[in-house]
């Protein structure tokens, strides 16, 4: 089911699947390849992304755009303002958001850099929020978008503060890309850093995710003390790198905040 402007609209569609569930699991892989993308993808480079036959592809296509949630201009399909609204109504309902957007502008403020917020799913980094910074550098995060937790400064931030058994699942599960020539390309060197992370309290990120991108964070713990999320200042090297000391004492402090005011 399906709510627009208010109203609940049940999707009929029927593409040759026994199980009505695999239809709508597949309008949730067309709306993920499309965003993805980023520019948006024509019909039947959705349907060689998802192994959909081209006519099923094509009527579900026709389905979302028609409900908002995808647009159709010079045969390229994109996001629609379905999707943006359900975006600031998810937004508008999510805790941690709620607390840490006022933090992070007023981070991103003080400290004219780029500022992050991102929780961990399944074994990947998920931007959940982000303020740019006056002196934002070009980078690949995007809020909906995912990254390696090895090599970001707050999947390491998160990393250090998981408890045990919930770490060793995901070192298991990285896969060691190099990215960099600092990136950490083993479980041993990844520990190793997480030990220093916990004695300090926030990670370094020494562009090891994107060259010429430096970042410092620092977790946002519940009330055991295991990160639910994490908050980062990201920019140049040569802007942020002399000023390691003062900034990660500033993203110690926002994340203390929003830990405070999260589980109260």
């Amino acid at each position: 089911m399906f709510s627009r402007g208010g109203f609940i609209m049940t999707a009929r569609l029927r593409d040759g699947a026994k199980d009505g569930d695999k239809s709508f699991s597949k309008l949730f892989d067309i709306i993920e390849e499309i965003a993805a993308s980023r520019s948006g993808l024509r019909g039947r480079e959705v349907a060689e992304r998802t192994g959909l036959p081209v006519s099923t592809t094509f009527r579900m296509l026709k389905f979302l755009v028609e409900n908002g949630y995808l647009r159709s201009a010079s045969s390229t399909y994109t996001l629609g303002l379905g999707i943006a609204r359900l975006g600031n109504i998810a937004a508008a309902q999510n805790p941690l958001l709620k607390i840490s957007r006022p933090i992070l502008a007023e981070l991103s403020a003080r400290t004219m850099e780029t500022v992050h917020l991102a929780e961990l799913k399944d074994s990947q980094l998920l931007y959940v929020d982000k303020v740019e910074g006056v002196r934002s550098v070009r980078m690949g995060s995007l809020i909906g978008s995912c990254s390696p937790l090895h090599c970001t400064g707050i999947g390491k931030a998160i990393l250090a503060f998981l408890d045990e058994k919930t770490l060793h699942e995901q070192l298991e599960k990285i896969e060691w890309t190099r990215y960099t020539d600092t990136t950490l390309l083993s479980a041993s060197a990844l520990l190793r850093d997480l030990a220093e992370i916990r004695k300090r309290g926030y990670a370094i990120d020494n562009c090891e995710h994107e060259l010429g991108v430096y970042c410092l964070a620092a977790p946002v713990l519940d009330y055991s003390g295991h990160a639910v999320a994490g908050i980062s200042i990201s920019g140049s090297e040569l802007y942020l790198k002399n000023r390691t000391a003062e900034l990660a004492a500033l993203v110690r402090n926002a994340a203390a905040k929003i830990s405070n005011e999260y589980h109260g």
